[in-house]
């Protein structure tokens, strides 16, 4: 019984061993974290370059009220500060602002990162446009330099059970499913870039989402 005893602890003690010596000489074990980096997609004809910085992006916009919470990261899974997030959408009427004639600044902003990779806006959930399923376009900047452009997404129950209501209920339900969005399918991950929904009440959305940037 003793020996079967000693038997047991040197097969527990010994990978233990190993992984305090492979912590010791600077090598992690294989099971460290890793993040899968976001994938790009395109910038799309509606980018407007400006200095649109605002956490409150609404400006007089009708529809549900949105808390959008980002957090950037690198592949290492570890918060990235000092980043600059840009975002831009559709009103309720899936029109953009800034373009086609159109001088206004609404639904557009950008904010650094603070010390947790995150920020947070406040927004209206987005309308659609013909042959595009709702999205929201974003950018990630460092030094400078953009690191990534590409889209967040909703579920097509999530996007039929908001445009039922308020300032979306006359144009009623969008006319292309995730399905049928071609940018959509584009995507080798489609959950990386799909929107967290939640509702604390009939008029308000809270929305979160995560990016992933090159360490």
């Amino acid at each position: 019984m003793k020996k079967r005893i000693t038997s047991i602890l040197l097969a527990i003690s010994a990978p233990l061993l190993l992984i305090g010596a492979l912590l010791l000489n600077g090598v992690a074990p294989s099971h460290a974290a890793q993040c899968a980096t976001t994938q790009a997609l395109t910038e799309g004809p509606y980018y407007v370059a400006g200095n649109f910085v605002k956490s409150n992006i609404i400006s007089g916009q009708t529809g549900a009220k949105t808390k959008l919470t980002i957090t950037v990261v690198d592949s290492n899974c570890q918060p990235v500060s000092g980043a600059r997030v840009d975002i831009w959408h559709t009103n309720a009427a899936g029109q953009y602002s800034g373009v086609n004639g159109n001088s206004q600044t609404f639904l557009r902003g950008t904010q650094t990162t603070n010390s947790a990779g995150k920020v947070v806006f406040t927004t209206i959930y987005p309308g659609w446009y013909p042959g595009r399923t709702m999205h929201i376009h974003f950018k990630v900047w460092q030094d400078g330099q953009e690191v990534l452009t590409s889209q967040w997404f909703s579920s097509d129950a999530n996007n039929a059970k908001i445009y039922r209501t308020g300032a979306y209920a006359a144009r009623g339900n969008q006319n292309t499913s995730l399905a049928a969005d071609r940018i959509y399918n584009e995507l080798s991950n489609p959950k990386a870039n799909t929107l967290k929904l939640n509702f604390p009440n009939s008029k308000s959305i809270n929305a979160i989402a995560k990016i992933v940037i090159p360490a």
